[in-house]
């Protein structure tokens, strides 16, 4: 089973970034078993070029749940599951400090797109997920938002794994 994420966050220092939206994609190698999406207030003022990356503004979050809240809810699904991600690295660390603030600790595996796009097509000239999507085909409506980025992000592993 796996996990596809992807988060959007508050940007800032390293380790001091804040999730203010993650999407998670439960796929069991065939079919997706469960989607879960949410706007997370991170308690701070998002960055302002996080604002024009993402078109969320921190005023979109005054009124959403902090993380704490999600936390038991984003553990339940990603346990035991690999983590998929496009630049992988990052969203685990971040959502670990996170859960890990909340008394949870993860330690999951993870695969990275990059890297298995890497490894499997050594000569494009570039690997973020706006150039693989095209380049594959992969639909990509809302990039820089959670759930249409872990979409494209589950469609590149699909093409991927199988190619």
């Amino acid at each position: 089973m796996y996990a596809v994420i992807d988060i959007e966050t508050s940007g800032g220092k390293f380790n001091e970034e804040k999730i203010i939206e993650i999407a998670i994609i439960i796929f069991d190698g065939k079919k997706i078993k469960e989607t879960f999406s949410r706007l997370i207030n991170p308690g701070l003022k998002v960055d302002y070029y996080v604002q024009k990356l993402t078109g969320i503004k921190s005023s979109d979050l005054k009124n959403k749940n902090f993380f704490k809240k999600h936390a038991k809810r984003i553990y339940e699904l990603i346990n035991g599951k690999i983590i998929i991600g496009h630049n992988v690295e990052y969203d685990y660390r971040v959502l670990k400090n996170e859960l890990k603030a909340c008394k949870i600790e993860l330690s999951e595996k993870s695969i990275c797109t990059i890297e298995l796009c890497k490894m499997k097509y050594k000569d494009l000239d570039f690997y973020n997920l706006n150039f693989l999507s095209k380049h594959f085909g992969i639909e990509l409506n809302n990039h820089h938002r959670a759930l249409d980025d872990a979409k494209a992000t589950l469609s590149l592993f699909k093409i991927l794994n199988n190619g």
